[in-house]
């Protein structure tokens, strides 16, 4: 098999994956949530009529369709006319672009229609209200050690940048690699900062799924954190090895491990719908 034949073999799961397969399960959730956790016995679930709901549904889906055609004519495209670059232009360009419509149908989950996984639900009209006042530390979602080798990493990453510096290989960047892994990582330490001291948007949800979707916030930014120092170096050592052909595959990999981590916040086992139940008033 050819770098050509294997790249494209890769794209094609990230092509599969992020526009098909985890939009399946997402909708499959949403659906199971409509089905068992109806209006009429969960009013607080749901900020708008279940026609947007559907609505939001059927948006999200159309997208991801539009995605995953258009990601299919891009493996179409690349069998049928051979070469070093996707369609002649700089293959890691078009599959940063590419990626962006992927994402794009994500931008649906934030609007109202998307029951649940938008968690704004508007004024909260309980008799009764409780409230968390325990303090969030980062150390209570991620342990010292993995903060400690996130840390690490990045030091490592600014000392390794410096050392192939001085090697004046054409195609390194120099200092914009240094640039822009510390401006990804100061995104998610400000990701980190919010995620501990926002205010719940939900005033029905329960502590302990507060408390989740926390965990989900502050993980998933050290783990973004690492995981692109990682990508950025993989990439740099195989153009050192003189295997570039393999760092668009590399990039591939990464992009499909970091959509499998975000949709991790459409998960909806163990949340307890019961706060959103339509409160009872004793006769």
């Amino acid at each position: 098999m050819t770098e050509h034949q294997l790249f494209y073999l890769v794209f094609l799961g990230q092509v599969l994956l992020i526009s098909y397969v985890l939009p399946r399960q997402v909708l499959r959730r949403m659906r199971h949530v409509v089905r068992d956790y109806s209006p009429s016995e969960y009013p607080r679930l749901y900020p708008v009529s279940l026609d947007r709901v559907e609505s939001a549904q059927r948006s999200y889906r159309n997208l991801n369709r539009v995605a995953l055609a258009v990601g299919l004519g891009l493996v179409a495209a690349g069998v049928m006319m051979p070469g070093e670059d996707m369609l002649g232009w700089d293959t890691l360009s078009v599959m940063t672009l590419y990626l962006m419509l992927q994402f794009a149908p994500l931008l649906i989950t934030a609007s109202p229609g998307f029951t649940y996984f938008n968690p704004r639900r508007g004024q909260d009209t309980r008799s009764v209200r409780t409230a968390d006042l325990s303090p969030r530390r980062f150390t209570d979602f991620v342990a010292p050690l993995v903060a400690a080798g996130a840390l690490g990493l990045y030091v490592a990453y600014v000392f390794f940048i410096l050392a192939v510096r001085q090697f004046d290989f054409p195609w390194f960047g120099g200092y914009w690699n240094i640039v822009g892994i510390t401006v990804i990582n100061l995104m998610c330490v400000a990701g980190i900062v919010q995620g501990l001291r926002a205010r719940s948007c939900d005033p029905y949800q329960a502590t302990a799924d507060r408390r989740r979707r926390t965990g989900f916030v502050v993980r998933i930014a050290v783990f973004t954190s690492i995981a692109a120092t990682l990508s950025v170096t993989l990439s740099i050592v195989l153009a050192m090895l003189e295997l570039r052909p393999f760092v668009p595959v590399a990039k591939s990999l990464y992009f499909s491990l970091l959509a499998v981590v975000m949709f991790q916040q459409f998960r909806i086992d163990g949340v307890d719908f019961e706060v959103y139940r339509e409160e009872r008033v004793a006769a």
